[in-house]
């Protein structure tokens, strides 16, 4: 995520991109109906009719349980990463999208990029009982992506194949569920005030899809820079992700930097160039990848 947490799921816009750390979803039919799980979050046994909860592969299994009825047989699912489980980046939203791209291969559907991302929202919503989807479209189209959850449709425009980005990790992360729960305790107390917050990112976020179309990269870290100010008032900001965000300000080819999704912990995005790193904190490089999911089909 780019611009737009937490305003989004308040009818803003956001911005997100996809980057060049992929996860892979591999996915083999078996004889009988049993469902093997392979993955850095644990293993994962059960029968496609009568699929056990997991909570780390809670995703998983709701994308199973609306597939069995669908599905001819049981599965061996691989899951592999390019980047620690313990770092966000939207992971979760990657496995859910591979997931229902290879299962619709499976089942011979088309790789119809709106009907994946219409199908990896509504998992999402099930499992957390929110969720914006704008991770999720990212990862379905690639990118730099403006995204528009309305009440009728989710849209997706196309912003740009690149952008200068750097992410670094503080250590730690506070899962996306537990940090809405703070914020909505927050708008009870305030809620004129939350709403306004909302307004002004919504704002930002648009001032920045701006500069983003007319390749203004001085104007969107401005955006980058505003929005975190924005966050901070929110209450999603902490002493370690402002020591990173100011760290990377400091530096000269950094243009803007804020904080990566819901806060409270995870990444910090800088736009420029970060030179030799910032002392301190883990970085973790990466680029914007041009392309989303894509399914290989091999033979048996």
């Amino acid at each position: 995520m780019l611009l737009g947490e937490h305003s989004v799921l308040y009818s803003q816009p956001a911005v997100a991109c996809a980057v060049d750390r992929y996860m892979r979803v591999q996915v083999e039919p078996l004889a009988s109906r049993d469902v093997i799980v392979e993955s850095a979050l644990g293993p994962y046994c059960s029968h496609l009719d009568s699929l056990q909860d997991s909570v780390p592969h809670r995703f998983l299994v709701e994308i199973l349980r609306r597939w069995q009825s669908t599905l001819a047989c049981g599965l061996k699912i691989s899951i592999t990463s390019e980047f620690s489980h313990t770092v966000g980046l939207g992971s979760s939203a990657a496995v859910t999208v591979a997931l229902v791209a290879a299962l619709r291969a499976v089942c011979g559907l088309p790789l119809d990029q709106q009907e994946i991302l219409r199908s990896s929202v509504e998992v999402v919503r099930a499992v957390q009982g929110r969720g914006s989807g704008t991770d999720l479209a990212a990862s379905v189209f690639g990118g730099v992506i403006a995204f528009d959850a309305d009440a009728d449709a989710l849209q997706v425009q196309r912003l740009s194949s690149e952008l200068p980005i750097d992410l670094y990790y503080a250590g730690y992360k506070t899962p996306t569920t537990d940090v809405l729960a703070r914020v909505a305790e927050e708008r009870v107390q305030v809620p004129g005030v939350v709403d306004t917050l909302y307004r002004l990112m919504g704002d930002v976020s648009r001032e920045a899809i701006t500069a983003i179309k007319s390749d203004d990269l001085s104007q969107f870290g401005r955006c980058m820079n505003v929005y975190q100010g924005l966050m901070d008032a929110l209450n999603v900001n902490d002493a370690t992700l402002s020591a990173i965000v100011y760290g990377l300000r400091a530096l000269p080819g950094v243009m803007g930097a804020k904080i990566s999704g819901s806060g409270l912990g995870d990444c910090v995005c800088a736009l420029g160039d970060t030179g030799a790193g910032l002392s301190g904190f883990e970085r973790i490089p990466v680029s914007v990848s041009p392309v989303g999911v894509s399914v290989d089909v091999f033979p048996r």
